[in-house]
């Protein structure tokens, strides 16, 4: 028997876990009352997720052995997949009492109250549990975890290094190293541990290059780039892969690839299609009560767009409640936000059901998700339902997934003939659907002139002030052609990391461009952005992923943007505020009549200053940039789906007027 169940342990161990169990289940048959085969074949039903079993079988050994205290952390663990942390942190403490000295339940117990977001439990387990078990690798990286979340950056890393100190085969300690020098912007370091994961993990090689790509490509690396972006695209169309629901948007323009994308991944995330589609009651109230939920509650683009909104809400028909769970320290935004609200909640150390059940006990009517896919999102909040009404806004340039009832958007974002695409019903605003702040109104001049911005005084300025990551060699190539068809003329960029400007003057000498025609912003606080527009004198828009705020920002400074109109939401967002404004001449549909344009307004100018005019008259004259008019229809919008709801109507596209 020794050596028939050696042979399961060592099929278990190399994940081969459906051949474990029959060799398990055979052995059990010959001695049904053995407790510790019941726990293996209760363990392998766990790591197949099929938890309903698991539990009968280790409650089963330990009908048999109650007084191991390795069953109940294998129970606990069971009830922690299921997220019932009560009965996951009663069996863990079974355990404990059972072995004082038992680390693996003290780690465990450490992971279920970060999910609590009790951080000072959390850490005082995993501390416990490293004291009992010095050199336990799986703790020191759970402590990383714990530090990266808390944005204790520099201790995490501490606690990464450590448990690759400890394990130098810790394939999870990796991941979460080369993602926490990802995220802090540390590209070549994270570059390095996923080409040692490809050796660790040879099986997700796939996964982890596509890592190296986004990487790569955030320093404007674009070595084999064409080549990997083929596979990328060949990958995702042959269903072969799941790409990250974010950056999956830099590379692609195809809404269906986009959402058969999106789809994966749910469903290997959250099992969306096997799941009950959960239906909320709530009863018809005086006043809606409308939930926004966002961890960007804080200096950033998105609460720069909301916050003229959450201030002109109409009192009188709404109350307006805010779940903030930003990780980050509070600043004068927050406090602005807060204020905004009639309630504002902090939610950042408690868990997704206490927030699901704080929402239910408000009856929130309409709750608003302001993260979409974007880093740091609950979106199991949404999945489980804090309101009978569910929208996705303005954090996230797409679809989401079938748990949303309704996306805002406008006709040209989204035309009728993309619809299928997206899982949501769509609220088409009558402007465009992004919501502007009106901070330039409220700015003092700082006079920082050219020189202060790093801009050459007399030459023709073009200009593109996205983020790195949406520069790829396509359209550096078409920037670089348009240098080349235009005189005194150069090419200014946001300021970034040292290796990034270094590959894209490597790329520009390349094309033989005099690599001082590239010029690198210095950073300038929020209050001289504006006037560093009013430099400018054409933006040039990136593709697939183009501009959004910054576009915003842009034409609100009469500052020209030249666009590409592609397929994807993420494409056609500078497009449709053009659009919005009366502006069709400076969107354009390839990337031909988008070079040509911009050669052209450098090569007449009296064309460009008419073009200035009439985007000054747009932007004084259009409703686009008026929040009072823009929340007032999002107020329609909000009472339509309201009423629908409680006539009990399915939901429907909506058309704001």
């Amino acid at each position: 028997m020794n050596e028939i169940l050696n042979k399961g342990l060592t099929l278990h161990k190399a994940g081969k876990l459906e051949e474990a169990k029959l060799i398990y289940e055979k052995l059990l048959k010959k001695d049904s009352n053995n407790f510790e085969l019941l726990n293996l074949i209760g363990v392998v039903s766990l790591q197949l997720k099929k938890y309903d079993e698991a539990i009968v079988l280790i409650k089963k050994a330990i009908n048999i052995n109650s007084k191991h205290h390795a069953l109940y952390n294998n129970l606990g663990a069971v009830y922690k997949e299921l997220q019932q942390y009560d009965e996951a942190i009663k069996n863990f403490k079974t355990a404990i009492e059972l072995s004082p000295n038992y680390a693996e339940a003290y780690n465990n117990l450490g992971i279920i109250f970060k999910k609590l977001k009790q951080y000072n439990e959390s850490y005082n387990f995993y501390i416990k549990s490293i004291k009992l078990k010095p050199f336990y690798a799986e703790a020191y990286n759970n402590l990383g975890i714990l530090y990266e979340e808390i944005k204790n950056f520099k201790d995490a890393l501490v606690n990464f290094n450590k448990a690759i100190e400890l394990n130098p085969n810790y394939v999870d300690a990796y991941k979460n190293r080369a993602n926490l020098y990802s995220s802090n912007k540390e590209y070549l370091l994270a570059i390095e541990d996923y080409n040692k994961l490809k050796v660790l993990d040879p099986n997700k090689c796939s996964f982890y290059e596509s890592h190296i790509f986004f990487n790569k490509n955030q320093i404007c690396d674009w070595q084999d780039y064409e080549k990997n972006i083929l596979k990328l695209r060949n990958d995702l169309k042959d269903n072969k892969d799941i790409f990250s629901t974010l950056r999956i948007l830099f590379y692609i323009d195809s809404l269906e690839v986009i959402k058969n994308n999106i789809n994966k991944f749910n469903n290997q995330e959250y099992d969306l299609d096997s799941s009950p589609k959960i239906k909320l009651k709530i009863s018809k109230k005086e006043k809606i009560r409308v939930g926004y939920y966002s961890s960007d509650f804080r200096e950033h683009a998105v609460s720069h767009r909301l916050i003229n909104v959450l201030e002109s809400h109409n009192r009188d028909n709404f109350e307006i409640i805010g779940f903030n769970f930003s990780k980050y320290r509070d600043d004068k935004m927050t406090q602005r936000i807060a204020s905004a609200c009639d309630k504002f909640f902090d939610t950042k150390k408690i868990s997704d059901q206490d927030i699901i059940s704080q929402s239910r006990n408000l009856e929130i009517d309409i709750a608003i998700d302001l993260n979409g896919k974007t880093a740091d999102n609950r979106e199991n909040i949404f999945i489980k339902r804090v309101a009978p009404i569910q929208i996705n806004f303005l954090g996230y340039p797409g679809t989401v997934g079938n748990y949303m009832d309704y996306i805002v958007a406008d006709n040209y974002a989204i035309p009728n003939e993309s619809c299928k695409f997206y899982f949501e019903k769509i609220i088409y605003m009558p402007s465009c659907f992004l919501p502007h702040d009106g901070s330039k109104k409220n700015l003092i001049n700082t006079n920082y002139g050219k020189k202060k911005f790093n801009l050459p005084e007399s030459s023709f300025i073009y200009c593109c002030f996205n983020s790195a990551y949406k520069i790829d060699p396509t359209i550096f190539n078409c920037w670089m052609k348009i240098l080349k068809k235009t005189k005194n003329t150069v090419l200014c960029l946001i300021s970034t990391n040292d290796s990034c400007k270094n590959n894209l003057k490597m790329e520009a000498a390349k094309e033989k461009i005099d690599t001082n025609r590239i010029i690198f912003a210095p950073f300038v606080p929020r209050e001289a952005i504006f006037e560093r527009y009013d430099h400018c004198d054409l933006f040039l828009d990136t593709f697939p992923y183009g501009a959004h705020s910054t576009a915003n920002e842009a034409l609100t400074s009469g500052l020209p943007l030249l666009t590409i109109s592609g397929e994807s939401f993420q494409s056609r967002v500078s497009a449709s505020l053009l659009n919005s404004l009366s502006m069709p001449e400076l969107i354009k549909s390839n990337i031909q009549d988008y070079e040509n344009y911009a050669v052209y307004l450098a090569n007449y100018p009296d064309k460009l200053k008419e073009i200035r005019n009439k985007l000054f008259l747009s932007v004084k004259n259009s409703n686009t940039f008026n929040t009072k008019i823009y929340t007032k229809n999002l107020e329609k919008a909000y009472q339509q789906i309201y009423d629908n709801y409680h006539q009990n109507l399915a939901p429907e596209n909506i058309y704001i007027n």
